[in-house]
């Protein structure tokens, strides 16, 4: 199998490739974004981020994430996201670690996350890449929410 590849979305056709995939994981999520203003964000979209990568296989779509900044020195990993058919590729390992090397290249410090206890390949996932747990930092009304952040 090829290697998936992960890139900036900055053509109109990989940005909605990316609002594709950001769609795709918000059916998946077994929970409502509305308490995150998710309309609002899918609104201002693509704007609402910082940048975004993609993920491709073959020259196909499979995964995005996007970087969201809170200040000058915190960012936030948002929409983390394989499609079905790029799960076991290590396309999500690829996105994260070229994001967390791309936050530090523009001067962030830290980056923050939140999860969901329940999505227990993702949550072992960040902790391979260093993430701890933190304090909360924005609102969730889930019971499972797990709030993560690393040093850059």
């Amino acid at each position: 199998m090829s290697k998936a590849t992960i890139e900036r979305a900055t053509s109109a056709a990989d940005i909605e490739a990316v609002r594709h995939i950001f769609e795709a994981f918000i059916d998946f999520l077994p929970i409502d974004l509305g308490f995150q203003g998710i309309d609002d964000e899918m609104q201002a979209f693509p704007d609402f981020y910082e940048f975004m990568l993609i993920a491709k296989l073959d020259g196909k779509a499979i995964g995005a994430v996007a970087l969201k900044e809170h200040n000058k020195e915190v960012c936030e990993m948002k929409r983390l996201y394989v499609l079905p058919e790029g799960r076991g590729t290590g396309a999500g390992r690829l996105l994260c670690e070229q994001l967390l090397t791309d936050a530090k290249h523009a001067g962030y410090s830290t980056m923050l996350l939140d999860s969901l206890r329940r999505l227990e390949a993702a949550v072992s996932l960040y902790k391979g890449l260093g993430f701890e747990e933190t304090e909360p930092y924005n609102f969730n009304p889930e019971d499972d929410v797990v709030y993560m952040r690393r040093a850059l």
